[in-house]
């Protein structure tokens, strides 16, 4: 029976690790090859807030990728708010700094891509995961009011445009019906590695914990039920990893745990009542309704006509600074490629 190792490291000095973790897995040879890191960027935050990737693991595993002759880029696609770009968001998280110029806007181009057999028929990717010779994976340990946990599956969501992941979201509110989503888009692009920072993280309550632990596999189910059994929660809570279970994509008798496992007390997921799915859904489903009555909108005065927008849209559905509604399918690509801050978002009445 195929295993699926995953390793606990108490961390001491992160680039010992990573350079162990690399080489363990297989990847010591990078020259010439691009690679792609995926920290968890799902907004602005401090280090301190415990909520993002940490930068010092971001840092490290670029600067082994480099050393070994890598060309290494950092992007994520967070949603986008009025006015505050992906580039933005990656410096308010310090991972500019972080990503020694090789952070990237991957959120100004996307491709289609065909889902076998999902509840999606397709789905836009941002076009450098699509490209990369690897990708990395460094998700956060964080709680979820949806799936319970946000780890390694949920955290490759982010490969997505920003802006399309709440109309994923309206369309499929029923938690089940989303996390099928979630596999679907998973398995289109795997990562080649996965490091999760669990060095710090907080609970569903807020409290903080100071584990110094990374979690490091292959396999992002595996991974999930590694973090879950850490952290104390029930596995099969996670909807992600029963339905991974259910359809015999995840076999748990399949993962051999490599260190010591640490038990994290006192750690609260989101708070489990009757019916608790029902709530989320109904509140998750007009959330997202209002999400997407907004639209971009081009400001004529800061317009220089350079053409980005134009060039980036993959529907192409802007022409001589007019936007096809009709087409528009509010990736916002436009609003992360304007130079000029000229695309900003505007309410649909």
């Amino acid at each position: 029976m195929k295993t699926d190792n995953v390793s606990i490291i108490y961390s001491k000095n992160l680039l010992t690790d990573i350079s162990s973790v690399f080489s363990s897995r297989g990847f010591g040879d990078l020259k010439g090859k691009q690679v792609f890191i995926k920290p968890n960027m799902f907004r602005g935050a401090d280090v301190e807030e415990s909520v993002v990737t940490d930068p010092k693991l971001i840092s490290a595993v670029v600067s082994y990728c480099k050393e070994h002759g890598a060309l290494p880029v950092v992007g994520d696609n967070p949603v986008p708010n009025k006015g505050v770009s992906e580039t933005e968001i990656a410096d308010q998280c310090g991972f500019i700094s972080a990503s020694h110029e090789c952070f990237q806007n991957i959120g100004k181009y996307s491709h289609r891509v065909a889902v076998k057999n999902g509840l999606l028929k397709s789905v836009y990717i941002s076009e450098t995961v699509l490209n990369c010779d690897l990708f990395v994976s460094l998700p956060k340990v964080r709680s979820h009011e949806l799936t319970v946990m946000s780890v390694a599956v949920k955290n490759h969501f982010g490969i997505i445009p920003g802006n399309l992941k709440p109309a994923i979201h309206a369309r499929f509110p029923g938690i089940d019906d989303f996390c099928r989503v979630l596999l679907d888009v998973y398995a289109l692009r795997p990562p080649d590695l996965i490091i999760v920072d669990a060095l710090t993280f907080v609970d569903a309550r807020g409290k903080k914990f100071h584990p110094r632990l990374l979690v490091c596999g292959t396999n992002g189910h595996a991974i999930d039920y590694v973090c879950a059994r850490i952290t104390g929660v029930d596995p099969w809570r996670i909807p992600t990893l029963r339905l991974a279970r259910e359809q015999g994509m995840f076999d748990p008798s399949s993962v051999v745990i490599e260190g010591e496992m640490p038990a994290i007390g006192k750690y609260r997921s989101p708070f489990n009542f009757p019916f608790r799915g029902v709530f989320v859904e109904f509140f998750a489903k007009w959330l997202y309704y209002f999400w997407l009555r907004r639209r971009p909108y081009i400001y004529f005065k800061r317009c220089t006509q350079c053409g980005s927008c134009e060039r980036v849209c993959p529907l192409h559905a802007i022409h001589d600074r007019r936007i096809d509604y009709r087409q528009c399918i509010k990736c916002f690509c436009c609003f992360e490629a304007c130079p000029n801050n000229a695309i900003q978002t505007r309410m649909k009445l």
